[in-house]
């Protein structure tokens, strides 16, 4: 008998690492079907929306679509090499692309319940052409084409954490407001899926950094801080452009600072920005809290709550 070993076979019952096992536990526990939210009950509402809150929605969709392809096709991939010879923490990463897949497909399924094929081609050239949505595409792409792996992680818990929530707003506000509670609900699926994306991910950047020396991990830190102010300092230009006329740009450049602030401490980073940027707005707060506290979709922890789909009725 040959003795030597060609191939190996995964062993599942000997994972080691309690940070894997805890997010595989996890992983089909959010998995949903985009279409089994009844979208098409939300549309009399939308169409009753002022014109600029409708375009601010689609526009906030396409948002979401373009910058979960980069992570769908790109980040997941490249961080998934980092995974090394460990078995689980890439079946980790395989489940949570597929994930990103739905997220990704759920963006396409709101834009397609509201919108007519004509604006549904506005929306896709508005986001194709919008300067500071593919600075940010670029930003982020640089460094998952980089091929370093701790700033690969730092920028993926950036977008899942932090930048994501630009787009998030709008339908949760409107939410907070009793309005469009359907699509609320399809934007809370995605939430937890992005965040269990940042949370995993901040964890396996965490790792890595505690092993470096004092002297690499103060230039990681300054690496991080910069890109940090980077997509920032971007990301409040491309909120000008999303919600302009809505009269909440404010508000979510707030929420930015928030969401940036808790994806630091995701990397283990201390947070940037003041400490009043923890006081939300009372109606963003309601339009997140119906149905998980705030901190679900930043922190991951054995009491995290992960609520099973159902239909909303109003």
């Amino acid at each position: 008998m040959n003795k030597k070993t060609y191939y190996k076979a995964s062993n599942w019952n000997a994972v080691e690492d309690q940070v894997d096992r805890s997010a595989w536990a996890r992983l089909n526990d959010i998995v949903y079907e985009p279409r089994r939210v009844p979208l098409y009950k939300d549309q009399d509402e939308f169409f009753h929306l002022p014109k600029n809150e409708q375009t601010m929605l689609l526009h906030s969709f396409v948002s979401l679509t373009l910058s979960s392809t980069l992570q769908m096709k790109v980040a997941l991939s490249k961080i998934k090499e980092d995974a090394g010879n460990s078995d689980e923490e890439a079946a980790v990463y395989n489940a949570l692309q597929y994930l990103e897949s739905i997220n990704n497909k759920a963006y396409g399924h709101a834009l397609n319940a509201f919108a007519s094929k004509e604006e549904q081609n506005e929306s896709y050239e508005w986001v194709h052409n919008n300067p500071y949505l593919q600075k940010k595409m670029k930003l982020l792409n640089t460094v998952y084409q980089a091929e370093n792996s701790i700033h690969k992680k730092a920028a993926h818990v950036f977008i899942s954490t932090g930048l994501y929530h630009s787009s998030f707003f709008g339908p949760l506000y409107l939410f907070g407001q009793h309005k469009l509670p359907r699509t609320a609900e399809l934007i809370k699926y995605a939430l937890r899926i992005t965040a269990l994306n940042g949370i995993y991910t901040g964890i396996k950047f965490r790792r890595d950094f505690f092993k470096l020396s004092k002297e690499e991990q103060d230039t990681v830190h300054n690496w991080v801080s910069d890109l940090c102010d980077k997509l920032y300092d971007n990301e409040l230009n491309h909120i000008k452009l999303l919600y302009h006329h809505t009269g909440l740009e404010d508000k979510v450049e707030h929420y930015i600072r928030y969401t940036l602030n808790k994806a630091l401490m995701n990397l283990g980073q201390e947070p940037k920005y003041p400490e009043n940027i923890e006081i939300l707005d009372p109606i963003l707060i309601t339009g997140i809290m119906d149905s998980a506290m705030i901190e679900d979709f930043f922190f991951y922890t054995n009491a995290h709550p992960i609520l099973k789909m159902r239909e909303i009725k109003k």
